[in-house]
Order: C-alpha cells, then structure tokens, then sequence
C-alpha cells in the first residue's frame, strides 16, 4: 500500500502536466512552470532533456513552414526525477531567392526542463524550398512535310505538346501556334517553357512547304568568248563569270552552275579548246530553266623571239692559262608567259686557251623554241712545267766532299717553245747521320723553275752518301807457332812480325790481345788482332801459340752465350741475356772465374734502347794472368708496332626518338713484343653520339713510339621526335552524368628536325597543336593568298575547332585576316580549302550575306567571328604550316563524357615518315563511399574468376585489389544464377576462404542484414545457385574477398594473403510476377561448393613457407607499426618501454631512414609519402638495448 503522501504528490504532479500541456504554443517562447516545490519532494532534476528533431523538410517555393507542415520535435524528461520538457524554436535564415518563395532555415529546436530552464538541449533541423527542376515537355510535334497552295502558302496545324513543372506553376511561349500560315522552304518552330525560378526546357520542330510559284526561267548573260594563253588556266575568275538573275518578282534568285565540252587538246600542257555550258535555274522548281554557250581556246602559235645576241669574244689568258669571262644575256620575248632561257656555258665561266662556242635556246611552253650562239677565245701561252734531268745518286767515304762538283749537277728544258730557260737551283734533305764522324745521308732536291711563271716547276731527287760498311781486310799475318815452356818461369816468350791490314777509307786502330814478346803459360794461347776503321767496322786475325809443358799456363777456355736480341730496359742481366761458360785452361788448373764488362756500340731514340758489346773473360783463380775473353753483342731496341687481339665491330644504337643517344662497347685489346704504353681514344664507352655516323680510333702506343691504330663506326638510327603524354588521370563521377567531364594538357612533343619558325614577308604568330601560324607583312587577294601559303610550303588557315579559332584570332592584334574558307565553288556552301569537314561556325552577326552576290572568302575578325568578303578585296592572310601532326587515335576526345573505370587514350605525332605513340588512363570513379579493402600479398594466391550472369572475368594477380565496372553484372529480382569463384596460385594449391557481399540498399556499404550473399572454400574452383532477393532496382556493387587461413572478418578488413575484387551490378525487378520481398526478408546465404578436383578443407589444409610469409599486422609481440599498409605516414610504437632509436631498411637492404632520440618516445609518426612502393623492414631499440624486427607495406 502506497503512503498518503506519495499518493498527493502523485496527483500534483499528473495536475501540473495537464496544465503544461494544454498551455503549449509551438513557435512562441512560453513562460516555463515550476512544479510546487512540496516538503514531500525526495530528489532534484540534474540530466538535460532528450530532444528529437523532425526530418528535414523539402519542398517548392512558396510552401507553409509551419511545424504543422514541416513537423514538430519530441522530447521526453532527462531523468526519472525530471518533469516533461518545454517544446520551442528559433528559425535563422540561411538564404533566400533565386526565385520569389524559395528559401533556406535552419530551425533550431529546444526541449527545456520546466523547474531549471538551464536543464536544455536543442537539435537543427533544415528546411529548404527551392526549385532545381526544370519543366518538363512531352509529345513535342514530329517534323512535318506539306504540299504550298495556290498563294504559295500553307496553313500547318498540329498538337501542342504537353509540359509539367515539379512544382505546378509555368510560363509557355511559342515561336508560332497551330493553323498558322506557313512560306515554301524550311521555317523552325520552338516551344519554350520556364518556371518562377528561370529553370527552362524546350523542344522544336521544322515545317517544310513544299512547292514553287516561279513561271519564268532565270534571266542570264553567258560571259564573253575567251581566247588565251595555255597556262592561263580554265578558272572563271580569269575567263569570266555567268550573270544571272530572278525571271519574275515571284521567282527566287537562280542558282548556276557550268560544265565544259572539250572540243580539242593541243600536244603542249594547257593548250585547250572548249565550250563552257552555263546553266541557271530556280532553286525550288527546277524545270524554270535557261542556259547559254562560251567558247574558250588556250593555245601559243608563236615561238619565242631572241635579241641582243652578244658578239664573238677574244681575250688573252692569266696566270694559270684561264680567265674568267663576263656577258650580258640576250632578251626573249613570247606572245605567252613562261618562256625558259636556257644557256651551254654561263656568263661569268672560266675558259681554257682556244674557242669556245656558246649556245642560248628559249623555250616556251609549247615547246616552240629559238637559238643564238657566239664565240669565246682564250690565245696561247706558257703552261707546261719545265723538263728536269738529275745526276746520277753519289756514295764516297764519310768526310768527302758533297759540292755538285763532285757529286754531279742537274740540267733543265723549258716546257715548251713559249717558255724561257728555268733556273736551277737544289736543297739537300739530311735524311740521317752517324754512325761515324762524318757520315751522312742526304737527297739533294734539284728544282728548275721558269723564271716569268714561278709556279711552273718540276723537282728530281739525287740519293748522296758518304758511308763505310766494309770492315777492314787482314793482308797477312803469323802463322800458329808451337814452343817449348821454360820449366823454370813456366812460360815462353815468343816473339812474331805484326799482321798488315788495309781498309777501303780508313783505319782507326789494329789491337791485339798479346804483344810480340810476351811471356805464354803452358797450354794453346790465341793471339788476336783487331782492326776497326774509321766508323767502327771490325775484323779480326788470329793464330795459335802452343806452349809445351806440364804446368799450368793455359788460359781457361771460354764461350759465349748467343747474342741477345731483347725490349729496351735499364740493366740487361745475364739472367736474361745469357751467361758465358769456362773450363781450365789444363788439367793442371783450377776452375776459372767469370767476369764481363760492357762497351757501348749505339744509343737508339727510345728510352733504354741501345746496342752494346759485353766482353766476357774468364781466368785463373791462382794467377789472374791466365785469362780468356769472348764478346756477346746484345741488342735492345723495339722496332715492331702492337697488335690488336680483339677489335670492337661497329656498333648500331636505336635513339627511340632522342636527338641522340649514349653508345656502350667493349673497348679493343692490345698486345705488343715489349708492352703496351698507352692506349687512347677519341670516345669513351657510354659517350653521347648525334643521329648518323661517327668514327671512333683507339691507337696503341709502346715505349718506342710505335702505333697501331684500329677503328669502329657508331650510328645513330631512329631519332626524329618524342611524344609525351600527361600523367595518368582520377576523377569522381559527376553526381548529375553517368560518369564526368575531362580535361587534360595535349601531349609535348619534341623534335630533333628544326621547325621553321621564321618566314620571308610573314610576321611569326605562334604554334598550336604542332602547326605554326604565320601573318603576311603584305595584302593579297583571297585566291594570291591560297596561292603564296601553298608556295612557301603550307596552306591559307584551316581550323578544325572553336578553340583553335580563338586561338589564332588572339594573336591578330587588331587586324582581320583571310583565312581558308570559301563558297566560290556552289553559293552558300562554304568549304575549307583541303576538304576537312566544316565543324563549327562563327559568323559576325548579320553574316554571311554575299553582298552584291560577289563575296566567296572568308576572313576573320580580332573577335574570332567571321565575315564573308568582296572577291577583289585585298587582306592580310594567315597561312598554316605543319611542323609536326599530333593526332589522338583512341579514347574520347579532350573534354568529352568519360565512363565510370578506365578509359585508355592513345596519341600519335608524326613528322614526315617519324612517328611516335603514347598513352595514358583516366579513371573515373563512380563510388568512393566503399571501404577499403585488399590482400596484401597476392603473389601466391589471388583471384583468378569471377562468374555470374552475364560476366565471366578472368583476370589473375591484380595486386590485391581491383574495380572491374565495365561490363556490369546484368541480374533480376527472384531469378536464380550460378555464381563461380576460381582461385589461381602460384605453386602449392593452398586452401581458399571466400566471402562474397551485395550492396543490395545501395548505401554505400556491405553492413546490412541479407548483403553477406555466399562463402565457401576449397583449393580449387567453387560454385552454387544463388537467388537475387527483391528490392528496388539499383545499380549498385558486389564485392569478392579471398584469403588464406581463414575467412575474411568483415568486407572492410586487410588481410596477409589473397585478393579482393569489386564489381559493378545491376539488379532490375522482376516484369513477369516473381517475389517482391524487400533485403531485410533476405534470409539467405548461400554457401558455395567445390565444383572439380574437390579435396575438403578438412582434408588437405597447406600452409605458406615461413621464407614466403610477411606478416603484415602484428609485426612483433612488442613492436607496433600502423596503419599497415600505409601511404602517407606511419607511427611506430612498443606496447612496454620507450624508443631510443629507428632504423627502417628497404627490400634492397639499404638504410631508408635512421631516428636516435634524445629524449625517450613512447611513439614516434614517421612521414613516407615521397618513399618508394614496397616492403619496408623496422627495427627499433628500447632503452635496453633490446632489438624489436618487423615489416610494412608502402602502397600507392
């Protein structure tokens, strides 16, 4: 049983809210009321209210904004001690217009507690009226044919269409209204409708009445007969033009045309003879008909006529037996232009001595020509070098005399009987000296000259030697003599006459070993004598002394090593040269010692390099007079050049459109007898070469100066030009198209071939897409200005779009401007001068209007708007020169309508027969609102299928994850599809875990109930039946995750291994009954089976090499790196301790980044936005010292 003053309370307080409650006024502040504050009371209200606010509201302009059309807020009480809340609002104007009625509020609602108006909380809601949709029109008339009545009119009547406004009211206006009376020709009928707030729609439609009033034929006046020359041309502009004009008042102006008869073609280009057909007839009944006949002839009887023939010409010669001679040409005159002059020799030639004849012949088209001739002579004189006889070549013993007196004197004839006796004279060449005091060799050049032309001369050679190589000659001398020792000296003096020598030249010393009277050991002893001459010739004669006895007073016997022959060096040691060999003299003595000494024969000219005499002696150890000697000539010199082993071929190297390119080669080997000193060259490997050829020479020296060259050539192939595209393109999709609007930069091309950017009369404007724009200096007529922009190698401007025109009106400054657009071939029908299709127009208001009926050219105004002009007006023209073409080949144009994915585009640019290609993406995406999601390593496994419905994607690897929008999945409501999920690998087979979400709500997410569709596992292809659920059509997104170990967590998740696909998918209802049911009655998940080579998950689970694994996640018990992956930055952490340092280590193993702390870190963010994509390895260090090792992964 309740208390009697609770049972009060409770009725004071049910009073209170009935008195609140029918007091409430929404939109005006009311006072608030307090509860009575009875002695009965247990606990205050200390929680604000909670507050509710209605949806936004939106509608039309003009709409009531009252709470009772908008809504009203809820509140309840904060707590259960707190009374029911005071409802109010305040509206803030946000905006109002652009139209009568349309405004923004934001209403800010307050829930207050009644007792403490402290206690409040407050919501916005948003109301907006506003208009955006303009009206529509339906039915709009079909474009209609009828038939003129008598008056030449027609009275049309047709169905008004119907148009409708979201928000009721409208304006409709009519350019005509049904029943309305209708000319012949073309007229266009416009229905136009607009709403309060400017939005505006319209449809239109073209009457055509058909038929013709005209009774009368034109009226014409054919042009004269024309008669001409055959280069004249057939155009009318030259001979003549038709005259024409409306037969009646109730005709229209005729339109006329021509075509020729050829009566006869002469034998030279040109020559013509024809009748010119003009026809002229009204434009709407054709058979108002007139026409007349003009006689054209083209032709040249005539030949050309020469006068002021030069007179024959007599002139001496110069110096060199020519001379250069000078004339006035004759004039040629024709009845017709085009006559070629033509001459054998030209003025200003020079001729040789005797008569030259000279031939002039003018041509003229027609091939008729005339000739007039004249004489050059050139008389004689001395051209022939004088006859040179030398005496015969001269040897004599070194110091003789070299006077021509001795050696001989040269004798000289003139060249011919115009010359004069030469003069002799002669120059000695000392070609070498030595080896001797006074030997030499010279040729003495002799020269006879004729002394009035110094350049006429002639040279013989006479060879003077003053040598000796003949050694001297032994006459006679002992004969071998044996004696008896004196046993108490152990040696015998023997006594002989001195040998007689002679020598060719001179004799510079006779030696010998042993003097006549010398005192010989026991055993054989030889005397020899040697005789040198004057330059150092040698002989030798010897004899034998035998001495008798039992001591020992032989000599050692001695033999020499071989001479050497060897490379220059400093010290030649007989371990290379050789070692001399002795035995005793007799057996009476002891082992004999071996010494040499060297005497210098002749230096050669490299460094080290000489030849030399080693004297080799041999001798008793116990009497040093006992001794013998022989001599080893050794010879350092290099006389032979080095040789190559290996030569680099010539080389070709493709510059890929550079303006040149590096080369690389092996560079060449060389060997040679005594050493390779130097090896050089003009070019190093990896040198930059230009387009064409170059030679590259290695030369090979040794240390005696000796080369070897060897040579290689290196061509350039393929420069020309380079194209380059803009960057790669990602866009968001256009709320209000399928898809978005995109621009981009024309690709850069660069060229090696020079683009003319200078013009002879022409001011240079600039260049615009690859074509340069020139303005002349000078005014011409349309026609002479078509004709000079083709003669300097272009054409009178062509523009193909509305941005090229403005573009090249930009750069006017001030002026208008012929460009090449024309109707002078068909009135009205302008056409540019090379055929491209007329793409846009830009005509000055009130053009074009053929004034007088004689204006066919176009010119442009500074404004970019064109204005048709008089035949005979002279302009300024611009005239348009191809330097490169840049044309796109795939991919819509700049500017267009992109489709959601990628979109490749392809350009091409050409000059003359170079061209080069490149590309780019533009990406669209249509949905960002999708998590993100990937495996990050699909290099062992990923997604290799996808099947259903109409799609069946095979794709392999995409690098984790990949959006396929094109083409979309095509399904309907409540029919049933198989679905089939394929896995690829790159080895082992390793089991599949799958998860397959549909966005069937189309919010932007995989969260609701029903959109986990199917899953299922298994190592090979997985597939099932699958049911679309009702809901309203949409085209909205699937999403396939595969991972390893086990099923992905959720559709928003990264994992280590596996892929994750998107798909576009439409999903249409069902037109033939079938279910209605909304997603959340979606109560089915399919799970999808093993479809071939099946093996249970159960049964065969295979796990990842540890060396293949890379744990993406939790790197290290301790050791924290997130987000992982990252793209932008990283923070890195230890679950317990703080950092001192980081090191972070690239997949290459080199150090990317290296952090030591002063002061200790719990976490540290790190910036990685400009790092490379790839794999990172950490590795931290605690203030231990202990070593914490982990990855990431840096994604783009």
């Amino acid at each position: 049983m309740e208390s009697q003053e609770t049972l009060i309370f409770k009725r004071v307080f049910l009073l209170l809210l009935l008195v609140i409650a029918g007091n409430l006024s929404y939109g005006q502040p009311k006072k608030s009321f307090n509860f009575l504050r009875a002695k009965t009371r247990i606990a205050a209200c200390t929680v604000a209210p909670i507050i509710t606010c209605p949806p936004d509201f939106n509608a039309c302009p003009g709409v009531s904004t009252g709470p009772g059309n908008t809504g009203f807020a809820s509140a309840i009480p904060g707590g259960p001690n707190c009374s029911p809340p005071l409802i109010s609002f305040r509206d803030d104007i946000i905006s109002t217009g652009p139209c009568t009625g349309a405004t923004e509020i934001n209403r800010v609602w307050t829930a207050s507690d009644p007792q403490d108006p402290l206690l409040n909380t407050s919501c916005l809601q948003k109301i907006i009226l506003k208009d955006e949709e303009a009206p529509t029109i339906i039915n709009c008339p079909r474009d209609t044919s009828v038939m003129a009545n008598s008056n030449c009119f027609a009275n049309v009547f047709w169905n008004p269409p119907s148009v409708f406004d979201n928000c009721g009211k409208l304006f409709l206006s009519a350019s005509h209204i049904s029943g309305d009376q209708f000319p012949i020709g073309i007229t266009g009928v416009s229905y136009n409708a607009e709403d309060p707030c400017a939005n505006k729609s319209s449809c239109s439609f073209n009457i055509t009445v058909i038929g013709s009033c005209c009774d009368t034929p034109p009226l014409i006046t054919c042009p004269a007969d024309y008669s001409g020359c055959p280069n004249d041309g057939l155009d009318p502009t030259i001979t003549g033009q038709l005259t024409a004009s409306s037969g009646s008042p109730r005709c229209n102006p005729p339109v006329y045309r021509y075509r020729d008869s050829v009566l006869f073609r002469g034998s030279c280009p040109g020559e013509i003879r024809l009748i010119r057909i003009w026809e002229a007839f009204d434009p709407i009944d054709t058979t108002k008909y007139a026409f007349c006949l003009q006689t054209i002839e083209l032709k040249d009887d005539s030949a050309p006529v020469i006068t002021c023939c030069p007179a024959d010409i007599t002139v001496s010669p110069g110096i060199n037996c020519k001379t250069t001679v000078h004339w006035k040409a004759p004039a040629v005159s024709d009845g017709c232009s085009g006559v070629i002059l033509e001459s054998s020799v030209a003025s200003g030639t020079s001729f040789n001595v005797g008569t030259s004849p000279i031939l002039y012949t003018a041509t003229d088209v027609c091939g008729k020509s005339a000739t007039c001739s004249f004489t050059i002579t050139v008389s004689e004189c001395c051209n022939v070098n004088p006859k040179i006889k030398c005496p015969a070549d001269y040897v004599a013993c070194p110091g003789s005399s070299i006077e021509p007196s001795q050696t001989g004197m040269a004798i000289a004839d003139p060249g011919n009987p115009g010359c004069a006796d030469p003069i002799i004279k002669f120059e000695d060449l000392k070609i070498s000296e030595g080896p001797c005091f006074g030997a030499v060799h010279i040729v003495r050049i002799w020269t006879a000259t004729d002394p009035n032309d110094p350049n006429l001369k002639a040279s013989c050679l006479q060879s003077i030697q003053l040598k000796d190589s003949i050694p001297p000659q032994f006459i006679s001398g002992p004969r071998d003599t044996v004696v008896s020792i004196d046993t108490l000296t152990c040696q015998a003096i023997v006594n002989w006459e001195e040998p007689i020598v002679a020598d060719n030249c001179k004799i510079a010393s006779l030696t010998s070993n042993y003097k006549s009277g010398t005192a010989f050991s026991p055993g054989l002893n030889a005397v020899i004598y040697t005789a040198i001459d004057s330059c150092g010739n040698i002989s030798s004669f010897a004899f034998k002394i035998l001495v008798t006895g039992n001591c020992c007073n032989k000599a050692p016997v001695i033999k020499c090593p071989s001479d050497y022959y060897g490379c220059p060096e400093a010290n030649c040691n007989p371990s290379r040269s050789g070692t001399a060999t002795a035995i005793p003299g007799s057996v009476s003595c002891e082992i004999p010692t071996i010494t040499y000494s060297d005497i210098l024969i002749k230096n050669y000219s490299c460094l080290n390099a000489k030849r030399f005499m080693r004297i080799w002696r041999a001798t008793d150890p116990k009497n040093s007079k006992l001794f013998s000697e022989c001599t080893q000539i050794i010879d350092l010199n290099d006389t032979i050049a080095p040789v190559f082993t290996y030569c680099t071929p010539d080389i070709t190297v493709d510059a890929k459109g550079d303006c040149e390119a590096a080369a690389w080669w092996n560079p060449p080997i060389a060997v040679d007898n005594c050493g390779i000193k130097q090896l050089t060259s003009n070019y190093k490997p990896g040198a930059i070469f230009p387009a064409g050829t170059t030679i590259v020479v290695y030369s090979a020296y040794d240390h005696c100066g000796n080369i070897t060259n060897h040579s290689f050539k290196v061509t350039v192939l393929g420069n020309g030009l380079k194209i380059h595209c803009p960057p790669n393109i990602t866009v968001d999709k256009d709320p209000n198209l399928n898809g978005a609007i995109v621009n981009w930069n024309h690709p850069n091309v660069t060229t090696c071939k020079p683009c003319k950017d200078t013009l002879p009369g022409f001011v240079y404007m600039g260049t615009y897409l690859g074509n340069r724009y020139f303005c002349s200096r000078q005014t011409a007529t349309w026609p002479d200005a078509k004709y000079i922009c083709e003669n300097v190698g272009g054409k009178l401007c062509v523009m193909n779009s509305l941005d090229e025109n403005q573009w090249v009106a930009s750069k006017l400054m001030g002026q208008t401007a012929y460009i090449g657009l024309h109707d002078s071939r068909v009135e009205g029908l302008f056409e540019w001068i090379d055929g491209s299709p007329l793409l846009f127009t830009n005509w000055y208001a009130g053009q074009p209007n053929d004034a007088n009926g004689n204006q066919d050219y176009v010119e442009l105004i500074p404004d970019g708007t064109w204005n048709d002009q008089y035949n005979s007006t002279t302009r300024e023209f611009i005239c348009k020169m191809p330097c490169y073409t840049l044309k796109q080949i795939e991919g819509p144009p700049c500017g267009s309508l992109f489709p959601c994915g990628t979109t490749k585009v392809t350009y091409v640019a050409y000059q003359g027969s170079v061209s080069d290609t490149c590309s780019f993406y533009v990406t669209v995406n249509c949905n960002t609102n999708y998590c993100p999601s990937k495996g990050s390593d699909c290099s062992i496994m990923w997604i290799q299928c996808v099947k259903l419905a109409n799609v069946d994607n095979c794709s392999g690897p995409n690098g984790g994850y990949k959006y396929f929008p094109n083409p979309c999945i095509e399904v309907i409501t409540g029919q049933t599809y198989n679905l089939c999920l394929t896995p690829g690998y790159s080895g082992t087979a390793y089991t599949a875990y799958w998860k397959v979400w549909i966005d069937f709500n189309g919010d932007g997410d995989f969260e609701d109930a029903g959109e986990l569709f199917a899953y299922g596992n298994g190592n090979t292809r997985i597939c099932g039946n699958v049911t679309i659920p009702g809901c309203s059509p949409k085209s909205t997104r699937m999403r396939v995750s595969m991972s390893y170990g086990s099923y992905p967590p959720n559709s928003c998740c990264n994992f280590a291994y596996g892929e994750v696909e998107d798909y576009c998918i439409n999903i249409a209802n069902n037109l033939n009954g079938g279910t209605s049911s909304l997603i959340a009655e979606n109560k089915s998940m399919y799970r999808l089976l093993c479809a071939a080579d099946c093996v249970e998950a159960n049964d065969l689970i295979a796990e990842i090499p540890v060396d293949q694994q890379s744990n993406f996640f939790e790197l290290n018990d301790q050791l924290s790196v997130f987000p992982n992956p990252a793209t932008d930055n990283i923070s890195v952490a230890l679950k317990t301790g703080l950092l001192r340092s980081i090191r972070i280590f690239n997949n290459q193993g080199k150090q990317a980044e290296y952090i030591q702390f002063d002061n200790e870190l719990k976490l540290h963010t790190i910036t990685i936005h400009n790092w490379p994509e790839g794999l990172y390895v950490i590795q931290a260090e605690d203030l231990n010292g202990k070593m914490y090792t982990g990855k990431f992964e840096l994604i783009r």
